[in-house]
C-alpha cells in the first residue's frame, strides 16, 4: 500500500481525532498534496474553523459515522485511508458507528481502516479478552467484526488500544470523583495515556499502512498507583492532586455504571500495555508528570523566594525592590 493522499479522520474536533489531525500534520511523511477530511456534524464550530485554521490541507467534511454512505458520496475524492474514534452512547451505539463505517470503507474500496481500540491486558490476552466492562466489551466485539469482515477484501486494519486518559483529572466535579475511583483502587498501579499520543500513533499507522496493516499496538504513558500519583503532581506542581471524599467515588461507580465497572475491573485485572515497547516507537510518549507540565489545564504553584531585607535596594521611587514601602529597609 502506498501512503495515503485523501485521509478520513472521525471525530475531527473530539480529544483523539484532533490529535489524529495534528499528528499527521507534524509527520514528515504526509505529501504535501494530502488531504484530511476532519469528519464533524458542525462546520461551523468554533473547534472546527480552529482544525480547519491549522493546514490548507484540512478540509472539513459535514458527516455522521452512522450515515457512512453519506460520508463517501460527498467526499471530494477517492477516500484512502480512515481513522475512526467512536462515541458512547446506549447499548449497540459504539458498534452501529464503526461497523457500519467500516463496511462502508470495504464498499467504496477504502485501504486502510484503523480503530482506535482499548487494551484488554495485554497484546496476546486482549485479543480473546472482552471483560466485563460494557465500553471495553464493546471494542472487542467491533475488532471481531472487523477482523471477520475484512478477510477477502482490500480493505485492511489496525487497532489501536490505549488505557485510560491522563485527561480524565480534571479540576471539576468530575475530575475529583475520577480521582477518587482511582484512589479506591488501592496499592494496585492503573496505566494511563494522553490523548495527544494516540494522535501519533494514529498518525504513525495511517502514515505507514504496509508496516501497521493486521497489527494492533496498546498505548500508555505511564503505570501509577494513587498515591504514587499523588506524590508526582506535588512534585511536579507544587500543589495537592484534587479528590473528594472517598464516598463520592464509591457512589459515583455506583451511579455511572461504566466507569464504575472499569474500575472495579482494575482493581482486579485491569490494562497490562507494554510501555516499554511503545515508547520505543514513541520515545516522546508521555509520563503523568510530562502530561502535567504541558498539556494539563493545571497551574504549577511558583516558590517565592524571599530576599534577604539587607540585600533590598531603594529605587527611585522610594520602594524597594520587593515593591512594598513598609519592610524594614525602606520604612521612613
Amino acid at each position: 500500500m502506498s501512503i495515503p493522499k485523501t485521509i478520513l479522520v472521525v471525530g475531527a474536533t473530539g480529544t483523539q481525532g484532533g490529535s489524529t489531525v495534528k499528528a499527521l500534520l507534524a509527520s514528515p511523511q504526509l505529501p504535501a498534496d494530502a488531504q484530511i477530511l476532519a469528519l464533524t456534524r458542525n462546520t461551523s464550530s468554533p473547534k472546527a474553523k480552529a482544525l480547519a485554521a491549522l493546514d490548507s490541507r484540512v478540509l472539513l467534511h459535514t458527516g455522521d459515522p452512522t450515515a457512512p454512505g453519506a460520508i463517501f458520496n460527498t467526499a471530494p475524492g477517492h477516500i484512502d485511508a480512515v481513522f475512526c474514534v467512536t462515541v458512547h452512547g446506549p447499548a449497540g451505539a459504539e458498534e452501529t458507528q464503526a461497523e457500519g463505517l467500516f463496511d462502508a470503507s470495504v464498499a467504496h474500496n477504502v485501504s486502510h481502516f484503523v480503530f482506535t481500540s482499548a487494551d484488554r491486558g495485554g497484546e496476546t490476552v486482549s485479543d480473546m479478552n472482552e471483560t466485563s466492562v460494557p465500553h471495553i466489551a464493546t471494542k472487542y466485539r467491533i475488532e471481531k467484526y472487523i477482523r471477520e469482515k475484512a478477510q477477502g477484501t482490500n480493505t485492511a486494519w489496525t487497532f489501536l488500544r490505549p488505557v485510560t486518559f491522563f485527561d480524565n483529572l480534571t479540576n471539576d466535579f468530575n475530575g475529583k470523583g475520577f480521582s477518587s475511583m482511582w484512589q479506591g483502587v488501592g496499592q494496585k498501579p492503573v496505566q494511563m495515556v494522553a490523548t495527544s499520543d494516540i494522535g501519533f500513533f494514529a498518525a504513525k499507522a495511517l502514515l505507514a499502512p504496509d508496516e501497521w496493516s493486521g497489527k494492533s499496538i496498546g498505548i500508555a504513558g505511564d503505570e501509577l498507583n494513587f498515591e504514587q500519583a499523588k506524590k508526582v503532581f506535588k512534585d511536579t506542581l507544587g500543589s495537592e492532586m484534587p479528590h473528594t471524599f472517598g464516598i463520592v467515588g464509591t457512589l459515583v461507580k455506583t451511579v455511572l455504571g461504566d466507569i464504575g465497572s472499569m474500575f472495579k475491573w482494575f482493581e482486579k485485572d485491569g490494562f497490562n500495555v507494554d510501555i516499554q515497547k511503545a515508547r520505543s516507537i514513541h520515545p516522546g510518549l508521555m509520563t503523568f508528570a510530562a502530561w502535567l507540565e504541558k498539556e494539563s489545564q493545571f497551574e504549577k504553584v511558583e516558590k517565592l523566594e524571599k530576599t534577604p531585607s539587607d540585600k533590598l535596594e531603594k529605587t527611585s521611587s522610594g520602594k524597594c525592590e520587593c515593591g512594598s514601602r513598609f519592610c524594614s529597609k525602606c520604612k521612613k
